[in-house]
């Protein structure tokens, strides 16, 4: 069954976009109320340079496709003139931005970039950060809700903007609240990088709008240390923590980048000169001298955090799971992937694979090397896990791209100030790219290719001890 069927009908109209330069433009699609019914909007498409972008006033839209499979999730809009059609939940926020007379130049990728050419996604997908970063406002669009209830319980959330009088909250709002932080909106891939770079968000459930604080919580969803466990037959997976279970959906997201920082609110040189009786300076002493604030970090990811947390976010497309990632990428791991729809799936996997481990292997040198050499071993498997289940590639694929991922590593010497240089014994580099640190890849590479015999892994692994890995041998775990 076709789930791209608004792309099909477009194709065979014979759609005709603006052109532009999808290295240094992109389209926004100009909403104007329609002369003749004011609850109706007239739509053109407009080209403007990447550059100008800070300087226009357009708001970017983050909503889910939703299905395309038959004639009933499909409706007709008319675009410069020329019939245009798009998937029911985009028609729904075009009829409710008209209700609330919103118009002017809005952005969404299922109109501003031509879904039909491959070469121009490539280029344009570069550029989303770029996109929502610049945009006066972005508005995250949960749909319409397909019950009376369900539009009950969001509408008694009212003019709510934070939760801290959650305690008084009724039932009803608290359905609401749990059904919008719960909605399928919150686990598309892409909406994590239009969430963490928006100046400023509004989330709609039809005509009711809410700040973007009121999904936020109080506590950082970061990541704890890794950790793998072994079926009986001795395949390995990521484990995911309690913690991040626990979590809604949109606080998972929203929290990404809260960290938390205490600050002194007493002065420690009056503390310490404080004059009076005995009992007066115990009870200052026992009064609190620090208070926890948090702030949002703007300090960007690395690949294998994204995908370690968000990797089994759901996307159309798969190869998404890492192309979808690039606007919240530290600038040396976003220079690394080359997004490229023409390619399969296994492309894209193989990319996130490489740069993840690499990544891996330089933060875990400086950090745990010397104390828990195994926790870069688990960190590395974890990490393969993670990649293998959000690309959906199976166990005798994954392994043999996993073979050649690490036979391109090779002993060598990394880049290190002289301190560093003169304890670190040698350890793993890139053969073809600028040296990155990388150690203990020896066992990793006893994992990855079967010729090794079955003494391959050092008694003090970890590993080693687990029965089911004895038991299977790692060559058997993974055939090629």
């Amino acid at each position: 069954m076709c789930d791209d069927l608004d792309k099909v009908l477009n194709r065979d109209h014979g759609f005709k976009y603006v052109p532009i330069n999808p290295k240094a433009q992109v389209r926004l699609l100009r909403l104007s109320p329609h002369h003749a019914n004011l609850r109706h909007m007239q739509y053109s498409l407009e080209a403007f340079d990447f550059s100008d972008l800070p300087s226009t006033q357009y708001v970017a839209l983050s909503y889910t496709w939703g299905h395309a499979t038959s004639i009933d999730d499909i409706h007709e809009i008319e675009i410069d003139g020329q019939p245009f059609f798009v998937r029911r939940n985009l028609s729904d926020f075009f009829d409710t931005a008209a209700g609330k007379g919103e118009s002017g130049l809005l952005f969404m990728d299922a109109i501003c970039i031509n879904q039909l050419d491959s070469a121009e996604r490539t280029f344009q997908v570069r550029e989303m950060a770029r996109v929502y970063r610049n945009a006066t406002k972005v508005i995250a669009w949960l749909g319409i809700p397909e019950s009376a209830r369900k539009l009950a319980e969001v509408q008694s959330l009212g003019q709510m903007k934070d939760k801290t009088d959650c305690a008084n909250w009724t039932a009803e709002q608290w359905e609401g609240f749990r059904f919008l932080s719960y909605h399928p909106y919150w686990i598309r891939v892409w909406i994590v990088q239009e969430v963490l770079l928006a100046q400023r968000m509004e989330v709609w459930c039809w005509y009711f709008s809410f700040p973007l604080s009121l999904f936020a919580g109080v506590s950082s969803t970061s990541l704890p240390s890794p950790e793998v466990r072994y079926s009986e037959e001795g395949r390995p997976r990521s484990v995911v923590d309690a913690v991040s279970r626990s979590c809604s959906p949109a606080e998972r997201i929203i929290t990404h980048r809260t960290r938390h920082v205490l600050r002194p609110i007493k002065d420690p040189l009056s503390q310490g000169t404080a004059v009076g009786t005995l009992e007066e300076i115990t009870a200052g002493l026992m009064r609190p001298y620090l208070v926890a604030e948090t702030y949002q970090s703007y300090v960007p990811d690395l690949i294998h955090e994204v995908v370690r947390k968000f990797g089994m976010l759901n996307c159309s497309d798969t190869r998404d799971k890492l192309y979808g990632f690039l606007g919240v990428l530290k600038d040396t791991s976003r220079a690394k992937v080359d997004p490229d729809y023409n390619m399969p799936v296994s492309y894209a996997y193989r990319q996130a694979l490489k740069i993840g481990l690499n990544e891996i292997g330089a933060e875990y040198w400086t950090r745990s090397y010397v104390k828990m050499p195994n926790s870069v071993y688990s960190a590395c498997i974890a990490y393969y896990c993670d990649v293998r289940d959000a690309f959906g590639i199976d166990d005798a694929e994954s392994m043999l791209i996993l073979q050649e991922v690490v036979s391109e590593y090779s002993y060598g010497t990394p880049p290190m100030d002289s301190m560093t240089e003169a304890i670190w014994p040698q350890p793993f580099i890139g053969q073809n790219e600028d040296p990155t640190v990388f150690q203990d890849f020896g066992q990793l590479l006893r994992i990855a290719i079967p010729a090794i015999n079955e003494e391959g892994l050092p008694s003090e692994s970890r590993v080693w001890w687990n029965k089911a890995y004895r038991k299977s041998r790692p060559y058997r775990l993974f055939p090629t």
